[in-house]
């Protein structure tokens, strides 16, 4: 008997054991959240739209307009066919937004919308190669950055060089001190030169001086808050332009029943810069997440 009862235990164990593998084996992994475009604009227009109960508008209907924003987002990152959608980044992303949105804020500063910008396009990471041409930081492979060619239009991927004063030989990647820019010299090799001062010829390869922006190819003053026709941050002393037409430099987004910026992150005005993320060609690879958006 004691044999048989010892069995029978041995039997109903090994029952057990086998009962508790099927249980396991037959759990599932939980998803990964954002790991497909479709995930990671669903959940933008979501965490955007947090803020309905304090700017009191649908929020169905302001997810549909904000997932259909980050739609053409992704559509504008990935167009050249140098970025893709990378789920770690995307989910970084959407927790920023959340931050940022979340807890009904009255107001996000311009400083929270810059750092949302970078965040966002880091969910489409670039796969140039060191020494390939460029358009935005964006494009290179991790680590590298989109730098002017001394003397060209073009912009090429290149390793985070050295510290350079002014009149030092230079490279791209090399980081030009003060004011100033690797630029082309006859007969030599670039070195760092001044940068054109107010009134001086600039484009996306000649940068100006501090306090000064590219205005249509002629550095001029950088605009105030309030002024209008700002195209990128650099073009303000405030540090933010806010997109939304019209466009104009404002220290970040203000959140009211029935304002602006509420109107433009659900949509209700159905002007075309509503699309809120828009991709910027220069080299500094800015976007802006608007306020039609992450923050415009």
């Amino acid at each position: 008997m004691r044999t048989r009862l010892v069995v029978a235990l041995t039997v109903g164990a090994l029952g057990l054991v086998a009962a508790a593998c099927s249980s396991s084996s037959s759990s599932t992994t939980p998803p990964v959240p954002d790991s497909s475009v479709t995930e990671f604009c669903t959940d933008w227009g979501t965490a955007v739209c947090q803020l309905s109960s304090f700017c009191q508008f649908d929020a169905t209907s302001c997810a549909t307009y904000q997932t259909t924003v980050c739609n053409q987002f992704a559509t504008a990152a990935t167009a050249s066919g140098t970025r893709s959608y990378g789920q770690p980044g995307g989910l970084a992303c959407i927790n920023a937004l959340k931050a940022a949105y979340g807890g009904n804020p009255s107001m996000i500063s311009g400083t929270t919308l810059a750092s949302l910008q970078d965040t966002c396009n880091k969910a489409f990471t670039g796969s140039v190669a060191t020494d390939s041409n460029c358009t935005s930081n964006y494009d290179c492979v991790s680590g590298d950055t989109c730098s002017p060619i001394p003397g060209g239009t073009a912009s090429v991927c290149a390793s985070t060089g050295s510290a350079k004063n002014l009149g030092d030989i230079c490279a791209p990647g090399d980081t030009c001190q003060g004011d100033s820019y690797c630029a082309p010299v006859m007969n030599a090799e670039p070195k760092c030169t001044a940068d054109p001062t107010s009134g001086g010829a600039c484009n996306a390869n000649i940068p100006c001086g501090s306090g000064l922006y590219c205005a249509n190819g002629t550095c001029a003053s950088q605009l105030v808050q309030g002024a209008l026709n700002c195209s990128s941050n650099s073009d303000c002393t405030t540090g933010y332009c806010d997109t939304y037409p019209p466009a104009a430099c404002t220290t970040g987004l203000t959140f009211a029943r029935g304002s602006i910026d509420c109107n433009g992150i659900a949509g209700m005005d159905q002007t075309p810069a509503d699309a809120g993320v828009t991709q910027d060609s220069g080299s500094g690879g800015e976007t802006s997440t608007g306020g039609d958006a992450a923050g415009e």
